[in-house]
């Protein structure tokens, strides 16, 4: 069973006094859309707290499984469902650490893994790490090659070798999705690590120095 939020629930109603959802939205586990499900047949189980019951995608037509499981003084449930497939891979909240067009980049690399389109999730994984090193160089340097911008900012901002092998391996796969080959072709699970290690890049480049530095002025408030 997968676990899912609760701010998906569109409608709720109450089975013995346990909350379970009428209607909500969530990925199908059989198709892999995102589809609003309408539960039917509740059942109550006074001994485990819980209720089940059962949906329909109306995409696919497939039956998914539901359980509200009660939590004494609460009138929330949690909620799962079953099977526990079909859930994408969320994009990181770091919205606020990137400009919008990197940010656009980082979310299409997303959606394209999540899509199982692997070629193109290493091509945006390349795209995106453009974005990544060209906002830290100065604008005359903007157009210079990848491999050659991970060598400018290496020169002029603080990345240990871990960080800067990181970079290039991300360069080299996305390489590998950009020009044909029918005997190396990124696959799910080279696609996964590539997407990965990226979100590591952006937390490492972005959004630790941002929150260090919230640390250091809260410091000197109190200071």
């Amino acid at each position: 069973m997968r676990l899912i939020n609760t701010n998906s629930v569109r409608q709720w109603t109450k089975v013995q006094k346990i909350s379970t959802p009428r209607s909500f939205s969530e990925w199908c586990p059989h198709c892999q859309e995102k589809v609003t499900f309408t539960t039917t047949a509740h059942q109550h189980d006074p001994q485990r707290t819980c209720v089940s019951s059962s949906s329909k995608c109306p995409g696919c037509d497939h039956h998914v499984g539901i359980w509200a499981i009660g939590r004494p003084g609460e009138d929330v449930s949690e909620v799962y469902i079953h099977p526990n497939t079909g859930a994408p891979h969320q994009p990181k909240e770091v919205e606020s650490f990137l400009n919008e067009a990197i940010f656009r980049s980082y979310v299409s690399t997303v959606e394209a893994y999540n899509s199982g389109n692997y070629v193109a999730t290493a091509v945006c994984c390349r795209r995106t790490l453009e974005g990544l090193f060209q906002s830290f160089l100065p604008e005359e340097k903007k157009n210079q090659n990848l491999h050659r911008a991970i060598q400018s900012v290496a020169s002029s901002v603080d990345l240990s070798a871990p960080i800067s092998n990181l970079a290039n391996v991300l360069r080299k796969g996305g390489n590998l999705g950009a020009h044909f080959d029918m005997e190396k072709e990124p696959d799910e699970t080279m696609a996964f690590q590539m997407l990965e290690l990226l979100e590591n890049l952006i937390e490492y480049l972005h959004v630790l120095p941002n929150e260090i530095n919230n640390l250091e002025q809260t410091l000197d408030r109190d200071a």
